[in-house]
């Protein structure tokens, strides 16, 4: 027998093409190439354009920036202004506070290279009578000190209340400013802006205060803030709101749209000579007239009252005007705006598209014109995209090496080896292979299963957990909106607040300030919180404050003090509170204050304090001339008490069952009381005349006819009750009893008519009559004018029919409801009521058979008629 040799498996050489490794190496070049390829074509397509669009969006962010700067300073000037045209209003009469005080505020910011002057500008007569002109200015020397320029108030020269800063700004409320076009002045010879602020006092123009700016100063701010705020590759120049040329870069800024002598020439006249500047115009064309179809869809002023104004304007600039006093006086534009942005196509004077973006500012109007080069921020997103895509590329390729090296560890090898196996013969080594395979396979599957439990009891956990989340979130929700409300309301609360309200921390630090805070000692809140005492006040005023705080600190317990803060006024005195402020766990945090004004309880503390030293000086004085006097007053007194005896006695003579006489000492006394006053007047006058007899013999003749009348008038209407029924001409006792009521009339500002027809005869006795007449007519006085008008007025109309006499008494007073004018009458009818009209009615019914009724409309009339039978 021959020896078997061992047979081989019948396996082919692979060819290359066909090995698996080349296969992976092959397909993964091509998978590269594409991801490379497509990398390269979104970088510099998409991410491209984003970056173009990112870079304009930035470059209008600047030029906002810029913008929000100019505003910042244009606002800071417009408070400089206010606060001069508040010391104008404040100090009109005092012409060296404003000498003093307008050089030291021109001077406070510091920008003297920016403002050139300002002052104040009076109406004729305003501040000065026998001056037309009469202006307080000052300006800056080549040396930047102010000096007071007093060519303006010359009547040679041209008027200043004719110029274009000061006509218009008679139609602006107060503390609202208007910038001036660009303008040449007339005895400076600078080129400049004004900003103006009307000065009011009681519905009255008084004037008005300005702050001037050179456009060469203006152009050094500029260049700055060009400079500091925006890139070298942009190009900003600045409009006024007649879109002349008031500030452009330097000249190695690039693209040059502005020449150096362009400065205060019209966009318009520039745009002749440049195609770019004509497109430009053109858009600020459709801005102007976009701005005065906003003025006009809610004007302040109508055409009428703007028509003496713009009758004294150029054509060509009425309706701007007309918008800029609309739209200032209803504050429609209270930021800055990009207004429209636009591009600018290469052409034979600028060889590369520009983007335009142009922005108008508030208050000012002015136009602040951007213009971006296309090519260099296209450049730019060249570069960038380039740089991305180099270093993209660098690392997919090394991803991709990384990746064909993993690939054959983990696939390429192990299939290798397996081959090599198979190829071999190499049993053991394929099942220990195989095995291993298959113990791997089904030990993932079953982690796989383990896993997807796991999973699954991870998946409904979350959901509970998020549940709970959304819960909790939900409730932190509503503290979050309650306590927003809170905090409103508290910051509504304290502002609102007249006194000064703060808090400060256990340090000293303001954390908590209201705007009454700020408004009285001057500073911003941001410029306040955070600092401490001998940061904010003169150190006599922080040392007492800290001297406060620490004793309340120490007593832990409210306390009062009285405390000076320092403010536009001077120090002013204030009554403060301060009490600590604890947490949860009683210890102290902070410390609270409240403090109100006492200076004008102080002032009129003292105001009394003298007047009363003055009054002890004048009643020692009065003292003598009283005792010289007393011998006279008695004797008067002796005649008013025999008066008083002998009516006293016609009272008891008078006396009636019916309860309606109780109301006889009240009437008696009101009507005597009158004629005791005009005697004691008469008397004191005497004394006071002894010294001037003879000057003032007349006068007192004249008070001595005017009191005897009265007395007659007196006995004429005050006749006993037991004397006999007379006939009585009743036009006569009204004319009497007028004559007795005009003193009191008089001083009550009240005028009384009387219509009456002189024929009719009562037999009624007078006391009766007096005593009807009087009640119905002090009714009146006492009910009917409350409200102290000057037109009070009360009429009394008396006639006859057949045997009946009705009086009316008519009022122009309050009057009284519909439902208070049926409870009155109701009253009247009423035996129980205590009113004095229903004791009256009830007499007037038992004794002349007669009645009361009223009639009135509310805030128009009370109307009173008697009626009673005409003999008894």
């Amino acid at each position: 027998m021959g020896n078997s040799s061992p047979t081989h498996s019948p396996i082919k050489v692979l060819r290359w093409r066909d090995s698996l490794p080349i296969k992976f190496s092959f397909i993964q070049f091509i998978i590269a190439s594409l991801i490379i390829i497509s990398s390269v074509w979104l970088i510099f397509t998409i991410e491209k354009s984003h970056h173009l669009e990112t870079q304009i969006v930035l470059s209008q962010n600047q030029g906002l920036a810029f913008v929000a700067t100019l505003e910042q300073t244009t606002t800071k000037i417009e408070s400089l202004a206010s606060s001069i045209a508040s010391l104008g209003q404040l100090y009109s009469n005092n012409t060296q506070v404003l000498q003093d005080s307008i050089p030291a505020l021109l001077n406070t910011d510091g920008k003297h290279q920016l403002i050139s002057g300002g002052g104040l500008w009076p109406e004729p007569a305003a501040f000065n009578q026998e001056k037309e002109r009469d202006s307080f200015f000052w300006s800056r020397n080549k040396s930047l000190e102010l000096q007071q320029i007093e060519g303006y108030n010359s009547q040679i020269g041209p008027d200043y209340h004719q110029e274009s800063w000061y006509k218009p700004i008679r139609f602006y409320p107060q503390n609202t400013v208007l910038w001036s076009q660009a303008y040449i002045d007339t005895y400076t010879k600078e080129t400049m802006l004004t900003a103006s602020v009307p000065m009011w006092s009681e519905h009255q123009f008084l004037g008005v205060a300005t702050i001037d700016i050179t456009l060469s100063g203006l152009a050094h701010f500029f260049n700055e803030a060009v400079n500091e705020k925006t890139e070298n590759k942009s190009y900003i120049f600045a409009l006024d709101h007649l879109n002349k040329v008031i500030a452009f870069p330097d000249e190695h800024q690039s693209p040059q749209l502005i020449e150096p002598n362009s400065l205060f020439k019209p966009l318009s006249q520039l745009a002749k000579e440049k195609q770019n500047l004509a497109i430009i115009n053109q858009k600020l064309l459709e801005v102007d007239e976009q701005l005065i179809q906003r003025a006009q869809q809610h004007p302040a002023f109508s055409q009428e009252q703007l028509s003496s104004l713009l009758q004294s304007t150029p054509v060509n600039q009425r309706d701007k005007l007309a918008a800029l006093i609309n739209l200032n006086a209803s504050k429609t534009l209270n930021t800055a705006e990009l207004i429209t942005s636009f591009k600018l196509s290469p052409n034979e004077q600028s060889n590369q598209a520009s983007l335009v973006s142009i922005f108008l500012m508030p208050s000012t109007y002015w136009k602040i014109i951007l213009v971006t080069p296309l090519d260099s921020i296209n450049e730019e997103a060249n570069n960038i995209a380039a740089r991305i895509g180099f270093y993209l590329v660098i690392m997919q390729l090394f991803g991709l090496l990384l990746l064909f090296l993993l690939q054959h560890r983990l696939f390429i090898r192990p299939i290798s080896s397996m081959v090599f196996a198979l190829k071999e013969n190499q049993v053991a080594k394929l099942e220990l292979e195989a095995a291993n395979r298959k113990d791997e396979v089904g030990q993932l599957a079953q982690a796989f299963v383990f896993r997807n439990h796991q999973l699954e009891v991870a998946f409904a956990s979350l959901d509970a957990s998020n549940l709970a989340l959304e819960e909790q979130l939900a409730v932190q929700q509503l503290a979050q909106n309650e306590l927003k409300l809170r905090k409103t309301q508290l910051n509504s609360l304290l502002n609102a607040s007249h006194n000064l309200i703060f808090v400060k921390d256990i340090q000293g630090s303001y954390t908590l300030v209201n705007d009454r805070f700020c408004e009285v000692i001057g500073i911003e809140r941001h410029g306040i919180l955070g600092k401490k005492d001998l940061q904010l006040f003169p150190p006599h005023i922080a040392e007492l404050i800290l001297k406060h705080d620490k004793i309340t600190l120490d007593t832990q317990e409210p306390q009062s003090f009285e405390q000076a803060f320092p403010s536009s006024h001077g120090e002013t005195l204030y009554q403060i509170t301060k009490f600590p402020i604890v947490n949860d766990e009683g210890e102290t945090i902070s410390m609270g204050n409240m403090a109100f004004d006492i200076s004008s309880q102080k002032v009129i503390t003292q105001e009394l304090h003298d007047n009363n030293l003055q009054l002890t000086n004048e009643i020692s004085e009065l003292s003598v001339q009283i005792k010289q006097a007393q011998q006279q007053i008695a004797l008067q007194k002796e005649v008013i008490n025999q008066i008083e005896h002998e009516n006293l006695g016609a009272q008891q003579q008078r006396h009636m069952d019916s309860s309606v006489y109780l109301l006889f000492p009240a009437m008696f006394s009101a009507l005597i009381k009158r004629q005791m006053i005009e005697q004691d007047h008469l008397v004191a006058k005497m004394c006071q005349n002894e010294q001037e007899a003879e000057t003032k013999l007349d006068t007192m003749l004249a008070l001595l006819t005017h009191n005897t009348d009265t007395l007659r008038h007196f006995q004429q209407i005050l006749l006993s009750k037991n004397e006999a029924i007379k006939a009585i001409n009743l036009s006569q006792f009204l004319s009497h009893f007028l004559a007795v009521f005009e003193p009191k009339l008089t001083e009550e500002n009240i005028s009384l008519e009387l219509e009456c027809d002189e024929h009719i005869i009562v037999n009624l006795p007078s006391w009766d009559l007096l005593l009807l007449l009087y009640s119905i007519v002090n009714n009146s006085l006492s009910h009917a004018f409350i409200d102290k008008r000057s037109d009070c007025n009360i009429i009394i109309r008396a006639t006859q029919e057949s045997e009946a006499i009705t009086i009316i008494v008519e009022d122009n007073g309050i009057g009284v409801s519909p439902e208070k004018l049926a409870q009155l009458n109701e009253q009247l009818l009423s035996n129980n009521s205590q009113r004095s009209l229903s004791r009256l009615n009830g007499w007037l019914k038992a004794q002349f058979s007669g009645q009361i009724i009223l009639e009135a409309k509310s805030n128009q009339y009370m109307r009173t008629i008697c009626h009673f039978a005409k003999k008894t």
